[in-house]
């Protein structure tokens, strides 16, 4: 479950994240936004809580429930302060770290916050030598890389994460494009998508395929996520409900094996509830 950023209080955050562990929800999620830059400008002046400050926070309040970063924007941190990071996250909720990154969007919020924001194909390219520089400095006791955007040599990294080879990478594409999906055929293990219809997403599993197939990758040893909305009159109406859970079990049988979900209103404790209790059984 995606969880409210758009709050001025962390008790609103926990109570939700405490909520949805108690609900039996599989995993909380944060947004690595500064500010709804998507959203008109109006709306900028909103309050947005940081996802990797808030994300140690819930590590230490929850306990069983995983926790990742959807997606991380790697034009944001140097990969290896991004390393030590989720290593430092990853000791602290005792494995319980999904992490994911993306090769970052939003040209506005780079603009205003005064950070560069390269072309697609340099950000791409970025991202995967980050995540070279990030994998090489959770599992090697020497790491070392001489690449065209970042160098790292020898950094004495300790402790490593708890997760062994190293905590599931996911990346993450708004709209699953060639480069993106080409990558993440090579480093991830786990594939994301936002929104999109069932014919599409289907679509890009099979580009997804066709990658691994010719870097000699076994295609099922990454696993495919969706991540949509859920209208949240569903609290109210049965007919809602009842299209809501057929919409996503047609995700599931394009080719979904998670689902990333969020309300409108993310604080919604109704509609968590509701969710939790009529939802989530209809597919385990």
């Amino acid at each position: 479950m995606v969880l409210p950023q758009s709050v001025s209080s962390y008790d609103i955050v926990r109570g939700v994240a405490l909520l949805c562990e108690e609900l039996g929800y599989d995993s909380l999620w944060l947004n690595d936004h500064f500010y709804e830059g998507w959203l008109p400008p109006e709306r900028h002046t909103c309050p947005y809580l940081d996802c990797w400050t808030l994300l140690p926070a819930l590590a230490v309040e929850t306990e069983k429930i995983r926790l990742g970063s959807l997606v991380t924007s790697n034009t944001f941190r140097h990969p290896s302060l991004l390393a030590k990071m989720a290593a430092t996250l990853n000791v602290i909720s005792g494995g319980r770290l999904d992490f994911g990154i993306g090769a970052g969007d939003l040209p506005i919020e780079h603009h205003t916050y005064g950070i560069p924001y390269p072309s697609d194909r340099e950000r791409i390219s970025r991202l995967r030598e980050a995540l070279q520089v990030i994998i090489k400095m959770w599992t090697e006791e020497e790491p070392s890389f001489n690449g065209e955007f970042y160098q790292i040599r020898e950094p004495p990294f300790f402790p490593k994460p708890i997760q062994k080879p190293h905590p599931p990478i996911w990346i993450g594409s708004i709209s699953g494009r060639r480069l993106i999906v080409r990558l993440a055929a090579e480093f991830a293990d786990n594939f994301n998508v936002l929104d999109g219809s069932p014919e599409s997403y289907a679509e890009k599993m099979k580009t997804l395929n066709k990658h691994c197939e010719a870097i000699g990758r076994n295609p099922d040893s990454i696993r495919r996520s969706w991540h949509g909305f859920v209208d949240m009159a569903i609290k109210k109406d049965d007919h809602l409900l009842e299209e809501t859970i057929r919409n996503l079990k047609s995700m599931v049988n394009a080719g979904a094996q998670d689902l990333i979900l969020g309300f409108s209103d993310r604080a919604d404790v109704e509609a968590l509830r509701v969710f939790a209790e009529q939802v989530i059984p209809r597919f385990r």
